[in-house]
C-alpha cells in the first residue's frame, strides 16, 4: 500500500517539476519582450506578416503562459497559444524542420502534454477545482 502511494507521489512530483521548469524556461524567453529589437528585425527579414504584432504577441504569450505554467493556473487555456507560438518558431526559425529546432519541438510536445493532462494535482487549477466541487456538494 505504501509503495503505491510513494509511486503516485513521485509521479505527481515529476509532472509538477516538469511543468514548473517548462514554465520557467518559456517565461525566460518571454522576458525578451523587454529587448525585442532583434526579434522584430528577424521577423521583418523573414517576411512574417505584421512582424511587430507577431513579435509582441508571441513574447507576451510566452511571458504570461510561463507564469500560468509555473503556478499551474489556467493551464489548459494557456497551452494552445503556446503551441501555436512554437509551431511558428519551428516554421520561421527552422524552415519547418523539427530536427533543426529540437528545443521548440520539445516545448511543443510538453505544451501538448499539459493541454491533454492538465497541470496535475499540485497546481492552482487543482485547488480551484477541488474548492468548486466542495462548494457544489455543500449546496
Amino acid at each position: 500500500m505504501t509503495t503505491v502511494n510513494f509511486s503516485k507521489n513521485v509521479s505527481l512530483l515529476g509532472i509538477t517539476l516538469v511543468r514548473i521548469f517548462t514554465g520557467y524556461l518559456i517565461f525566460r524567453y518571454g522576458l525578451e519582450l523587454f529587448q525585442i529589437e532583434a526579434l522584430l528585425e528577424f521577423l521583418e527579414k523573414t517576411n512574417v506578416p505584421f512582424p511587430y504584432l507577431a513579435g509582441y504577441a508571441a513574447k507576451t504569450i510566452e511571458l504570461i503562459g510561463g507564469i500560468c505554467l509555473i503556478l499551474g493556473l489556467f493551464t489548459r487555456w494557456a497551452t494552445p497559444p503556446l503551441i501555436i507560438i512554437m509551431c511558428g518558431v519551428i516554421y520561421t526559425a527552422n524552415n519547418g524542420n523539427i530536427f533543426e529546432g529540437e528545443a521548440p519541438f520539445l516545448f511543443l510536445l510538453l505544451f501538448t502534454l499539459f493541454l491533454v493532462n492538465g497541470a496535475g494535482k499540485w497546481s492552482v487549477d487543482h485547488l480551484i477545482k477541488t474548492r468548486l466541487t466542495q462548494n457544489k456538494n455543500k449546496v
